[in-house]
């Protein structure tokens, strides 16, 4: 008579990043373990299981260090439900070998931090505020494609991320320089107040106005430059037609 006995399903702990280095990646780890549990599936597909750990991790990441490591806690802790066919054959079956899998050679990716959201600006930087806005948005994507580059084995999945990687730097490269320029364009109009309000207390120098009984356009609005930047550069002449 054939022999059969229980066996408990096995599931890692680090099914998507071997080597966990940050809250973060121990949280996603933690994600696809429940997951794993809960549908008693040792092998999900990993790119999924990876996006739902993203899309979670987003509601919570704000939360306090302690009460993340809460919640990692109890992922960790899912209990393991027997499996719907607890009984297995004592006899083995003998598998064809599967060929090695070849991997491209990629250029390895430099682990990159959480982005962070303490960049503060002036309020009246609409421009730039503009710009850090979408400097921040694409460094979160870059972030994301390098933990999912990580967890990834296959290479048709690896190409593609590092493909979308590349393009995101050049964007961020870009975005900054843009920044950059907005800045010192600031700083510039900024020295020249300065000059100006100088000559007017020290040298007694006053303003002149344009016609008669008005006052100059600069006078009246200091940030005008910036406002024609924004009509020109981001379309709010279009808006305000």
């Amino acid at each position: 008579m054939k022999q059969t006995y229980f066996k408990e399903l096995i599931y890692s702990k680090n099914y998507l990043i071997q080597k966990p280095g940050n809250l973060y990646e121990q949280y996603v780890n933690a994600f696809a373990f429940s997951e794993m549990v809960k549908s008693h599936n040792k092998a999900p597909n990993k790119r999924e299981l990876q996006l739902q750990a993203q899309d979670n991790w987003r509601k919570i990441k704000m939360k306090d260090k302690d009460t993340i490591q809460n919640i990692i806690f109890e992922l960790l802790h899912t209990p393991i439900q027997p499996s719907p066919y607890p009984f297995i054959s004592q006899k083995k079956t003998v598998e064809p070998p599967r060929p090695p899998l070849t991997r491209s050679p990629l250029t390895p990716i430099n682990n990159l931090p959480e982005p962070s959201n303490n960049i503060q600006l002036k309020s009246n930087a609409m421009a730039q505020n503009h710009l850090l806005e979408n400097l921040q948005k694409v460094k979160n994507d870059l972030c994301e494609y390098n933990n999912l580059l990580r967890a990834v084995s296959t290479p048709e999945l690896r190409s593609s991320f590092t493909l979308k990687i590349k393009k995101l730097e050049e964007t961020v490269t870009v975005e900054e320089k843009k920044l950059k320029r907005l800045r010192d364009n600031a700083a510039a109009q900024q020295r020249t107040r300065k000059k100006k309000q100088k000559a007017a207390l020290e040298e007694n120098v006053m303003e002149i106005y344009d016609a008669p009984g008005r006052p100059s356009f600069f006078v009246k609005d200091p940030n005008l430059l910036e406002k024609m930047h924004d009509c020109v550069e981001f379309g709010a002449a279009d808006y305000k037609r």
